[in-house]
Order: structure tokens, then sequence, then C-alpha cells
């Protein structure tokens, strides 16, 4: 039987930068366009399947034209391929874990006030980010860069400095990471449960979590991952 096959697309958190969907309509479409090339059959988003329901309620008032899109990724993407590729829902594959225990504000005081250096240096990291995924002056450019490999590598360093933060009585950075690592391997599980032979899963999912979902879902070995430089 042939595996399925999977195309990851880390996303920008639209409702946290709404500009985005005001300015760059016109390359929203050319990107839904060039991924709704995959022919998913099926859709994962970052959402928790506590509003999985509620969420294809406002999918089938989408495809009635009865609402528009929100500010939010899985609206401006997902709705949309969903649509053209006349599926009946939409799958969330998230989880609701609580991060709160530490925080990551709790994390950086930590850093802030006992490792300065490895403060500063996470700082600076996740600023170089940020200008290697702005650089591009368009969405489809932000988009690109937050999907290559070299950026994924940057990213995966900094949560090894995250890893740091703390001394061997108390694993501050250690113990936010096993919360945000809770939801990687939840997600992870939850495409693969979904992944029956010969499919096509699509997945949108937050541009940090990106690096550790690759890294998992190849490690199943139980599905082909595509690369999104095939189709943007």
């Amino acid at each position: 039987m042939k595996k399925p096959d999977v195309l990851l697309v880390g996303m920008v958190h639209m409702a946290v930068e709404p500009s985005l969907v005001n300015e760059h309509q016109d390359e929203i479409r050319k990107i839904n366009e060039a991924l709704a090339a995959f022919e998913p059959n099926k859709i994962a988003v970052e959402k928790s399947f506590y509003v999985e329901e509620e969420m294809n309620r406002r999918y089938n008032e989408f495809i009635n034209g009865q609402i528009p899109p929100a500010y939010d990724e899985v609206e401006q993407f997902g709705f949309q391929i969903a649509k053209k590729a006349e599926l009946p829902e939409l799958h969330a594959v998230d989880e609701i874990v609580d991060m709160s225990t530490p925080s990551l504000e709790e994390v950086f005081e930590w850093a802030k006030q006992h490792q300065p250096h490895l403060f500063k240096d996470i700082v600076h990291t996740h600023q170089e980010l940020q200008a290697e995924s702005g650089q591009h002056g368009t969405f489809l450019g932000k988009l690109q860069a937050m999907n290559e490999d070299h950026y994924l590598e940057r990213m995966r360093q900094l949560y090894m400095k995250i890893a740091k933060v703390g001394d061997r009585q108390h694993s501050v950075g250690v113990h936010w990471l096993k919360q945000w690592h809770h939801r990687d391997l939840a997600i992870t599980a939850n495409v693969l449960r979904l992944a029956d032979p010969g499919e096509r899963i699509l997945v949108f999912t937050g541009g940090d979590h990106l690096h550790l979902l690759k890294q998992l879902i190849s490690d199943s070995q139980e599905v082909n991952l595509m690369s999104l430089g095939d189709f943007l």
C-alpha cells in the first residue's frame, strides 16, 4: 500500500498580525491556488478538538456564502483550499496543554536575572529569526523563509538555548519545553492517526512548531513528507 503524503505548512498566526490579511489578499489567493495543487483529501489545522465542531460549523457557513473568512490562518487558507477540494470538513489536531508551569515569561525572567548572557543570546537569536522571515517584504517571501531548512535549524538552536535556562535544581527551561513538546507530540500523533494509505494530508501549523513536527513525523516512517518548495 502507498504511504500517505503529508505536506506541512508553518504559518504566521494571523490573529496576531491582522494587517497581513488586509494588505496581502492577492498573495493569499495565489498561495491558496498553489497549495490546492497538492490536491489534499484531508486538511489538518492547529486547533483543539474542543473547537472542531464550531470550526466546521463556520466552514459550512463559509462554503454556503453566509460568512467571510475571519482574520485567521485556518479560515484564510484552510477554508479556502478545503472548499476548492470539496472537502466536507477540516480536522483539528492540536491539544490544549497548560503552558503556565512555568510560563515562557517566567523562563525569560529567570534567564534575565540569573543567566544574563544566555538571556541576551536568546533575544538575539529570536531577533535574527524575525529579521530573516521579514526581510523579503512579501507575505509569500515570509512564508517561504519560515519553512526553509536553514530557518528551522535556527529554530532548533533557539529552543535548545531555552532548555539551558535554569540550573541542576531548577530546570526552568526544560520544564517549559516539556509542555511545548507535549503539544508537538500530540499534534504528530493526531496527524498520523488521520493518515490512511494513499491519502494526501495538508497540515497548517504555527511556524514555531514546524521544526519538531517535521522531525517527529519523519521519524515515524509512516508517511511521505512532501516539500513545500515543490508548490510555493
